[in-house]
């Protein structure tokens, strides 16, 4: 998919971005942020409000997050990172202003080649941001166990100021929202920042899971290996890059099978089924929303979620989310998935626990067999 430019400016200032663009900022613009910091101190201090009711979106990748953020981001009272952000923090409030005034945008489809098209001003999962604040190295893959306890008070009132400032751009009285599959072992640390937050957890069947998974990080492992090889100037230099969350077997599940083996993401699918009905009880607000849902009835899934959210109701004739609905579903690429068999044996016995019969065709959901799960879409 051709990317497009909103102007010869967006064109000459974004082209080195989308194409190498990553999961997180790889690309070194240490003189870009020079410059905003100048412009930053010139501005005045925005008028911030206290985050309440933030809203996570929890789950595996490749589970339909970007699609459900889509969703849920199209809410007018919903306020998020935008990619710009993400590639000009801190100084993102300064960059935002510039974008509006010089109109700078520019869209295209993910290097991952899924059919998701992205902007400028499109929704992130800020992982550099949520990177730093939380310790996560993408070149270690063990697990270290996080709470909100191991946050000094600078990095927790960081947190909570920036969150604000990212709300305080999308106008007054706006709810914060973020969704990233690096969250799941960061639930209790989200869940103490946010005693009020709403926690989604998202989940999808096992069997196109684990192998979508494989996808990504064959996708992530190409397009680490142009950036290396183009010569541009980078924040960071990584030889590799596993894009699942640090759950405690990991390490072993890649040592084991590789991270390119179904064996080793469907283990990690039973484990995050696993982790998250452990940690159910300490989540004070949390709602499983199985994807299948939301594609078979994403109007009535999303009225759900909203009501969930303490979001108020979309308008029954919104034309921008009737569009959306529509869409919900429906890609332009053909996915080559297998080893069905394999992958529900192996979640056998996790599968019932959020609704799935590893015996039934892909799709099919059923009542959730976990006490945890029980307030589910």
């Amino acid at each position: 998919m051709t990317t497009r430019y909103a102007n010869l400016l967006s064109r000459l200032a974004m082209r080195n971005g989308f194409r190498y663009q990553f999961a997180f900022p790889i690309l070194d613009n240490r003189r870009l942020l020079r410059r905003l910091a100048f412009l930053e101190r010139l501005l005045p201090r925005p008028r911030l409000e206290p985050v309440r009711e933030p809203i996570f979106v929890i789950g595996l990748p490749r589970t339909g997050s970007t699609w459900l953020q889509t969703l849920l981001c199209a809410h007018p009272d919903v306020a998020y990172v935008t990619h710009f952000a993400h590639h000009t923090a801190p100084y993102f409030r300064t960059a935002t202003l510039l974008a509006r005034l010089l109109h700078l945008d520019a869209s295209g489809e993910r290097f991952i080649g899924d059919s998701v098209v992205h902007s400028l001003h499109s929704p992130s999962e800020g992982t550099l941001l949520w990177g730093e604040w939380f310790g996560m190295d993408p070149a270690c893959l063990t697990y270290d166990p996080f709470t909100a306890d191991d946050l000094g008070p600078q990095t927790v009132a960081e947190i909570k100021e920036t969150l604000s400032r990212v709300t305080s751009l999308f106008g007054p009285g706006k709810r914060f929202f973020a969704k990233n599959p690096a969250f799941i072992p960061y639930t209790p640390a989200l869940a103490g920042l946010f005693p009020d937050a709403r926690c989604i957890h998202l989940v999808r069947d096992p069997r196109p899971t684990a192998n979508s998974m494989v996808k990504l990080l064959r996708a992530c492992r190409a397009q680490l290996g142009r950036i290396n090889a183009s010569g541009k100037p980078l924040a960071m230099r990584l030889t590799d890059f596993v894009p699942y969350p640090r759950l405690p077997r990991l390490a072993q599940y890649v040592a084991r099978f590789g991270a390119d083996d179904v064996r080793a993401t469907a283990r990690l699918w039973r484990d995050a089924t696993l982790f998250m009905e452990a940690l159910a009880p300490d989540v004070p607000h949390m709602l499983t929303v199985r994807f299948e849902s939301v594609l078979a009835d994403p109007a009535g899934s999303m009225a759900r979620i909203l009501d969930f959210c303490r979001l108020p109701p979309l308008p029954a004739d919104s034309p921008a989310m009737a569009a959306l609905f529509k869409q919900t579903g429906k890609v332009a690429h053909v996915n080559a998935y297998g080893e069905y068999d394999l992958i529900a044996d192996l979640c056998r016995e996790t599968m019932p626990l959020l609704g799935y019969d590893p015996d039934r065709p892909v799709g099919t959901v059923l009542p959730a067999g976990a006490p945890a799960f029980r307030e589910m879409v």
